[in-house]
């Protein structure tokens, strides 16, 4: 008696008998590390998207997410502004963020003076980033404004290096947008146990 095998069954198990790459299965390199040290930055950050609108809250809390994946230091201040006037709520309409933070940038080198805390030189490593639409992340393509803004206001402000973007907005259009923001940023490397 001769046993039929379904053709799916034989591509499957030609499939699992292929080598696999082990270059395939490892992370990317981490990058040397260099030397580094806290700036802090101050910006006054407008957004005037026609597309999608943020209560000064929401788009707050997606800044600052937006900046502690870039590495920002925690302890960052963010005030919204443009947000009432007097009595008068204008939630909604155009909000703006005053921004307050400290991010790595590559140590100079010595000084004469002692340094002070945030002068302090710790490790850091370029690592890779990737804005994109990404439900994890709370990022949707009703974001493309936000993105673009990102992009051109506080980019520029952070350690960054070999910046790619592909960034089509559609005004008043959400399905017709499409962003993604790459490169690599300076990020303070985690520090061993142990030390301060």
């Amino acid at each position: 008696m001769r046993v039929l095998v379904p053709a799916a069954a034989v591509l499957i198990a030609v499939f699992l008998a292929l080598p696999v790459k082990g270059a395939d299965l490892q992370p990317a390199p981490a990058s040397t590390p260099v030397p580094a040290v806290w700036k802090q930055t101050k910006i006054e950050f407008h957004y005037f998207g026609r597309t999608s609108r943020y209560s000064c809250e929401g788009m707050r809390d997606k800044v600052r997410a937006l900046l502690l994946d870039m590495g920002v230091r925690g302890d960052m201040r963010i005030r919204t502004n443009g947000c009432e006037i007097g009595r008068i709520s204008l939630v909604g309409i155009n909000p703006g963020l005053s921004i307050e933070f400290s991010s790595p940038v590559q140590h100079a080198g010595a000084d004469k003076s002692p340094p002070t805390a945030d002068e302090k030189p710790f490790d850091a490593r370029y690592e890779r980033f990737n804005f994109r639409q990404d439900a994890f992340r709370n990022l949707n393509v009703g974001d493309c404004e936000l993105i673009e803004e990102f992009a051109r206001q506080i980019l520029p402000k952070l350690t960054v290096r070999d910046i790619q973007q592909d960034i089509t907005c559609v005004p008043y259009q959400q399905s017709g947008g499409s962003y993604r923001v790459s490169g690599e940023v300076l990020k303070a490397a985690p520090q061993p146990s142990g030390r301060n």
